[in-house]
């Protein structure tokens, strides 16, 4: 029953680190577009919406099941272990609070009247839920660094 709770446990870590990983990588292209052309607005690609939305709910689903219903099976000691998945799921944040900054400070002010109302509504909704997804992941990985660590002297 342990191994078998391990093996669900990893299963839905990663799950969450292929969707973030997934999601960044989309995310990319856009991030450098926007940094690039503040206040234009990106053409509207229904395929890439809807993969970056799939991926999202599978990591929330991954996520909230893994939170109500798998207890995380490791304990331990490993002060290295602890120290490097705190770091990682810092890390994987500093990707949304980046993407957050250059929208919010550097798009969003130069955007004129022309843009598509219902488009930017539609892609703020999936940003929104996006850094959401991200403080998730942040939120795991420091989970499993502290059950890790919980051994350890301060």
């Amino acid at each position: 029953m342990k191994d078998q709770q391990k093996t669900i446990y990893l299963l839905l870590l990663a799950v969450q680190i292929i969707g973030a990983i997934f999601v960044m990588r989309h995310g990319l292209p856009a991030f450098r577009e926007l940094g690039s052309n503040p206040g234009e607005q990106l053409p509207d690609n229904a395929y890439e919406y809807f993969t970056t939305a799939g991926a999202l709910l599978v990591m929330q689903a991954a996520y909230w099941y893994r939170f109500s219903r798998v207890r995380i099976p490791f304990q331990g000691s490993n002060v290295l272990f602890n120290h490097l998945l705190l770091f990682f799921g810092r890390l994987t944040f500093i990707f949304g609070g980046a993407l957050f900054s250059v929208v919010l400070f550097r798009h969003l002010p130069a955007i004129d009247s022309s843009v598509n109302m219902w488009l930017m509504a539609r892609r703020g909704l999936v940003f929104v839920i996006t850094l959401f997804a991200l403080f998730c992941m942040t939120l795991e990985l420091e989970r499993l660094g502290h059950a890790i660590g919980s051994n350890q002297q301060s």
